[in-house]
């Protein structure tokens, strides 16, 4: 960002001082003293921090600037490079002369520092005053920096750099510059019409501001504004804090016409809450420092004269609630309470010289003066209004003295004497003189005397001989007594139960109320059953039993009542256990229930284990029938407590001769369909259980028919195998399944059994066929099908998908070709591939993981494999020379692949390959160092240069 500090310094012999330069950024120029100043193009003057040298060229102009570098957007704990290096200071408009002194003298101080770091940062700019400074980011946040650079002492604006550290929220402008402007421009108007073709500048609601974008915003974050420098701000606060372009006043704040200077700065605003509010925590005292009444309110016109600071008085929490200390007061009230330094006595206050600690105290100023022993003459002496009050406008008309009605020390209590009234009570008692009837007492034209007493103006008594109904038009509990808070709730007239003589003996009409009774009858509002010692305990409403007619007799209604019978019937409440019942102290719901009329019971015997008998004798409880089996047994030997007609017998020691009680008559005998035997019942059956009878089959070898026919025995269900054949064709008489079927003799039609009902037929990933099994498994082991692929001559990927045949391993050769292309419907394995039409990468297959690849040993070389082999035969090899490659030369005589190629690699070794490429880095050992002609092998290693030999030369051996 290039911000220009213009320095023009033009002297005239006139004292005048002119300026020269840029109109669109404020200029330095001298002022008296010497020093720099800023002119803006508002008319706004600054000091600036730069001074023009004295040896200085007066004619010269230098532009210095200061260049922070690009935006940068860094994480936590990244050193961060701050450079400087395109910063500079530029003379122009001046002489040849001064422009080289200047050079040579030019030099940069530098200045680094932070104008804004994030919360809780401890970072430091290191180097601070060198070109290139640094420092470690250790927060997330946005680092503000800020550059300016001197030359001459002229200082340059300041350039302001923003680091984004950890998360951007806004777009990257990591590596941009941060001249804002260059893209961030105001429209352009085309044909009167606005054309954005770059991001957008300044809204037009945008403070009017110079200042460069970074100077309030970061990158991070266009807005809100994450800070605001004033330093570089003109002009009057008021001009943007007006409640229009940013905040202004509050509604609270002191009113004047000052600017905010007088009392603010920019750098803390006092902590002024947007109402105006200021927050005084920790302030205990030296108010005064702003309550002067010119930064803050202070002592109003009518305050007490006082010395003290205001904490002496007021609280910062609430300044009009004033708390004097009066403990240190010696000297009488009205040196302060005169009504001109503290309020004093009012105007309706006694004429009295006294001081006003005789009747107030410092604690409350309500006085109380209550010693009237002294006093002898008549009150009306002084409570005559003047000084003192007397008699108020509705006092009762009277010359009698106030102690006859008052006592003395309490003004208010009034007791009048009323013997000897002659006159009617509301000839004062009107309301006026004196208390008259209340808003709410009964209407009548009567005199109070009628019901009232002069010795009690309570507890009337009225005559109520002429009334005969309509009480609660005076007994509505406003007028007189109504209904008590226990009264039966009830919207009858209180004459339907009571009379005027006896308010208190009433009689109560039950006609009409059929149930509801325990709403009255609660014990409470009247008597209800726990009143009476002798009643059934019970939650029920009293009409299920009682009627209104007469409460006795009661009707009760066992309906839903379970249990808890004894509760009543236990011979006092109600009838309990006759003589003869079963001795127990289960409760009488165990065995009996309402549906049954309460004669007919049920017995729980839950944890009865023995000793029937003791009830079940015939007389307590039913006992054994006629035809019972003869045994002196207890009956839970047999029977389960509870179920009577379940016996279970415990067979265990009984071993033959069944039939003596399974006779059908002492027990369950043969059923109408039982196999035909006078075999006993152990032979198959045993005592566990009756059922699931298993028969000894030794010797039975055929004609299982006879018996099982699905009737005697169970015989063929109803997927069976259609067969006349014998059972025991498949099945054994060890074991009914599974069944073993000889299938020799059966070659085709197997689908007319194996069709998943008779047997099981396809799995649901067979290959989708209409031929019989029989042509693919054998009938001696159904699995290991041997398929016959004759006249399949394509399609094998129809089968073979790995699903309904195995089909494609991973390692397979990569192929939308079908399988028939290499291999044979004889053998899968042994493929054959046809290599027609393949010239060249072929170790994309042979590779040795998809097929064969180079054996060991094979000659080193990254050639592809079709230019020694042929598809038609791997061996033997054809490999001949390019053209190109110069190979055998001009050699004598032909040279054998080994005589290059020593290393079975395509790459050429020399015999001496300190020699190589000349010829004697394979010749070396061929050269005669006796011959005179030759000198050295290294300088003769090149034969053909050498002058001797050739290479066409066919006599070179």
């Amino acid at each position: 960002m290039k911000i220009y500090q213009h320095v023009t310094i033009l002297l005239l012999a006139t004292g005048l001082l002119l300026s020269l330069g840029c109109t669109e950024n404020p200029r330095m120029l001298p002022n008296e003293a010497g020093d720099s100043i800023t002119d803006d193009t508002n008319g706004g003057i600054q000091d600036s921090p730069g001074t023009v040298q004295d040896e200085l060229d007066p004619f010269i102009d230098i532009i210095v600037t200061a260049e922070s570098g690009a935006i940068q957007e860094v994480s936590v704990g990244d050193e961060v490079i701050l450079n400087a290096s395109r910063s500079s200071a530029e003379p122009t408009a001046a002489s040849n002369e001064s422009i080289a002194a200047f050079n040579a003298n030019n030099t940069l101080a530098y200045q680094w520092s932070f104008a804004n770091i994030p919360e809780n940062s401890t970072a430091t700019i290191q180097n601070a005053t060198s070109m290139q400074a640094s420092f470690t980011s250790d927060v997330i946040g946005v680092y503000v920096v800020q550059l300016t650079v001197s030359n001459n002492n002229i200082t340059s604006e300041r350039d302001i750099l923003s680091i984004t550290v950890g998360k951007s929220f806004g777009p990257l402008h990591g590596g941009l510059s941060s001249n804002c402007v260059l893209c961030h421009k105001d429209p352009e108007i085309v044909d009167g019409q606005p054309v954005l073709s770059f991001p957008i500048g300044k809204s037009p609601n945008h403070i009017p501001v110079s200042h460069v974008c970074a100077t309030c915003h970061s990158t991070n974050s266009f807005s809100p504004i994450v800070y605001i420098d004033h330093t570089e701000v003109f002009g009057e606060c008021s001009d943007c804090h007006n409640s229009i372009i940013t905040i202004g006043k509050s509604p609270t704040h002191l009113e004047t016409t000052a600017e905010c200077g007088t009392c603010h700065s920019t750098n803390s605003f006092l902590a002024i809450a947007l109402d105006g509010s200021f927050d005084h925590t920790g302030i205990k005292s030296n108010c005064s420092a702003c309550h002067n009444g010119t930064l803050a309110i202070g002592k109003g016109v009518n305050h007490t004269v006082t010395e003290s600071d205001c904490s002496f008085c007021h609280i910062t929490e609430n300044f009009t609630d004033v708390t004097f200390d009066h403990s240190i007061i010696t000297e009488s009230c009205s040196s302060c309470h005169d009504n001109a330094t503290a309020i004093g006595k009012t105007e309706t206050h006694p004429e009295t010289s006294v001081d006003c600690g005789n009747c107030h105290n410092t604690e409350t100023f309500v006085g109380f003066f209550d010693d009237h022993s002294l006093f002898t003459d008549a009150c009306a002496t002084c409570h005559n209004n003047n000084p003192v009050r007397g008699l108020t406008l509705d006092h009762l008309p009277t010359t009698e003295d106030c102690a006859i009605c008052h006592t003395v020390g309490t003004f208010s209590t009034g007791t009048y004497n009323h013997l000897n009234i002659t006159v009617s009570c509301a000839t004062c008692h009107n309301g006026i003189i004196s208390t008259g009837l209340s808003i709410n007492h009964i209407a009548t034209e009567k005199d109070c005397s009628s019901c009232h007493s002069t010795t009690t103006f309570e507890g009337g008594t009225f005559d109520h001989g002429d009334v005969v109904g309509n009480c609660t038009t005076c007994h509505d509990g406003i007028q007189a007594t109504g209904k008590i808070e226990l009264h039966i709730p009830t919207q009858a007239e209180c004459n339907n139960c009571h009379n005027t003589i006896n308010f208190s003996s009433a009689t109560f009409s039950h006609q009409n109320i059929i149930r509801g009774c325990e709403g009255c009858h609660n014990d409470v509002l009247t008597v209800g059953k726990n009143s009476v010692e002798t009643h059934l305990p019970t939650q029920q409403d009293c009409y299920l039993c009682h009627t209104t007619e007469g409460f006795k007799p009661d009707i009760f209604s066992h309906t839903e009542i379970v249990d808890g019978c004894e509760s009543c019937h236990e011979g006092n409440f109600a009838t309990g256990k006759s003589l003869t019942h079963v001795v127990t102290t289960a409760d009488c719901g165990t065995c009996h229930t309402v549906a049954s009329d309460f004669t007919i019971g049920f017995f729980d015997h839950t944890d009865i284990t023995s000793d029937c008998a003791s009830c079940h004798d015939g007389v307590n409880a039913l006992g054994k029938n006629a035809d019972h089996i003869i045994t002196t047994e207890d009956c839970s030997i047999c029977h389960i407590p509870g179920v009577f007609t379940t016996a279970v017998f415990d067979h265990t020691d009984v071993i033959d001769n069944c039939a003596s009680c399974h006779n059908g008559n002492s027990a369950t005998g043969l059923s109408i369909d039982h196999i035909t035997t006078t075999q006993d019942c152990g032979i198959c059956h045993n005592t566990t259980t009756f059922a699931g009878a298993k028969f000894d089959h030794i010797g039975i070898t055929n004609n299982c028919m006879s018996c099982h026919d699905g009737v005697t025995a169970i015989g063929k269900n109803s997927n069976h195998v259609p067969t006349s054949e014998d059972c025991g064709q498949c099945h054994t008489t060890a074991g009914f399944i599974p069944a073993t079927f000889d299938h020799a003799g059966i070659v085709d039609n197997c689908g007319s059994c194996h069709n998943d009902i008779y047997a099981i037929g396809k799995a649901l990933t067979h290959p989708l066929t209409a031929q019989d099994c029989g042509v693919c498994h054998t009938t001696v082991t159904f699995k290991g099908a041997v398929f016959d692929h004759t006249g399949i001559v394509n399609d094998c990927i129809s089968c073979h998908d790995n699903n309904t045949a195995v089909g494609m391993n991973n390692s397979h050769i990569p192929t939308i070709l079908d399988c028939i292309n290499c291999h044979t419907t004889a053998t899968f394995k042994d493929a054959t591939f046809d290599h027609q039409g393949i010239v060249d990468n072929c170790a994309s297959c042979h590779n040795g993981n998809v097929t064969a690849g180079k054996p060991n040993g094979h000659f080193i070389t990254t050639q592809e494999c079709n230019v020694c082999h042929s598809t038609q035969n791997w061996s033997p090899i054809s490999f001949t020379h390019s053209s190109s490659s110069n190979y055998p030369g001009d050699h004598n005589r032909t040279l054998s692949c080994s005589s290059c190629h020593r290393d079975n690699n395509e790459e050429i070794t020399y015999s001496s390959p300190a020699y190589a490429p000349s010829c004697a880095g394979c010749h070396a050992g061929d050269y005669d160092r006796g011959e005179s002609r030759h000198s050295t092998l290294s300088e003769d290693r090149n034969c053909a240069q050498s002058g001797c030999h050739r290479v066409s030369d066919r006599d070179w051996d």
